[in-house]
């Protein structure tokens, strides 16, 4: 203990500069928005890579649940293929265009780190930047909607899952088209919450919510979950649902990120100014 005492005393000068310099740089990286957004970018890199070499060994141990699940997508995949092409009216003539199908690629990618018992959720996938990864692009998986990228570096991205309550999507019945926000209340990881169903709406236990139209980041029909139970908001006019999520977020390992090829187009017009 002595000795440690004499090191901690030698070593003063040195460790009060270490100190300093690291409340200078905590102040740079919050007062200024590049170099937080460098930090960040730095950070999901360097959490990606550990994450990602501590991951590699804890795959194998979950090949089976993870073909299974893969099955699973690839039938649906094929049952939806012939139903995928995108129809254009051009008067009298319908065109279905198999290229036009193409609005929406995929890029397959691993969860090398995920939380799902925090208030704050977030996972990391092993593709960034180089793999065409932005932020903002939807997250799928063989179960069904996932997240949205928050933020990447190189190699890596981050993913706010829908079990993090700074989120919130649209979500639809797939039976009759009603939709609402859905938003996580930050209790239970396997459920969420959908708000302002018109109260005239028919809805059952076991009711699907899809992805709709008017996503952002998602192709209508995506998979979100199915009603728990319904009950009247303080208004009286809506309902608010409890939902079961149709992703297991304590156990997932594979997803594909959404790439849009009419995004830029189309947030043109929604953030477009004036009439």
């Amino acid at each position: 203990m002595r000795y440690f005492l004499l090191l901690l005393k030698r070593s003063r000068i040195l460790i009060l500069f270490l100190v300093l310099e690291a409340i200078a740089l905590n102040w740079v990286v919050q007062s200024k928005s590049y170099p937080r957004a460098q930090f960040r970018s730095v950070n999901t890199e360097i959490n990606g890579q550990i994450s990602s070499w501590s991951n590699q060994w804890q795959s194998y141990l979950n090949l089976r649940v993870e073909n299974d699940y893969l099955a699973q997508e690839n039938k649906k995949l094929r049952q939806q293929l012939n139903s995928s092409l995108m129809v254009q009216n051009y008067g009298a003539d319908t065109i279905a265009d198999s290229v036009l199908q193409q609005r929406y690629t995929y890029i397959p990618a691993k969860v090398v780190h995920s939380s799902h018992l925090k208030a704050n959720n977030y996972l990391v996938i092993d593709k960034g930047r180089r793999s065409g990864i932005a932020r903002n692009m939807g997250v799928i998986g063989p179960q069904g909607a996932v997240g949205v990228v928050a933020s990447v570096s190189a190699n890596f991205a981050r993913v706010i899952p829908l079990i993090n309550n700074s989120l919130t999507i649209s979500a639809a019945l797939k039976k009759d088209g009603y939709f609402g926000p859905l938003k996580w209340p930050g209790k239970d990881y396997q459920k969420s919450q959908v708000s302002d169903i018109p109260r005239y709406a028919q809805i059952e236990t076991g009711d699907s919510l899809i992805s709709d139209g008017r996503s952002r980041y998602f192709p209508e029909g995506i998979p979100i979950g199915t009603v728990l139970n319904k009950e009247l908001q303080a208004d009286q006019n809506f309902f608010s649902l409890e939902i079961a999520l149709s992703t297991d977020f304590a156990n997932i390992k594979e997803v594909y990120i959404v790439k849009d090829v009419f995004k830029a187009e189309r947030d043109s017009l929604i953030n477009q100014v004036g009439p």
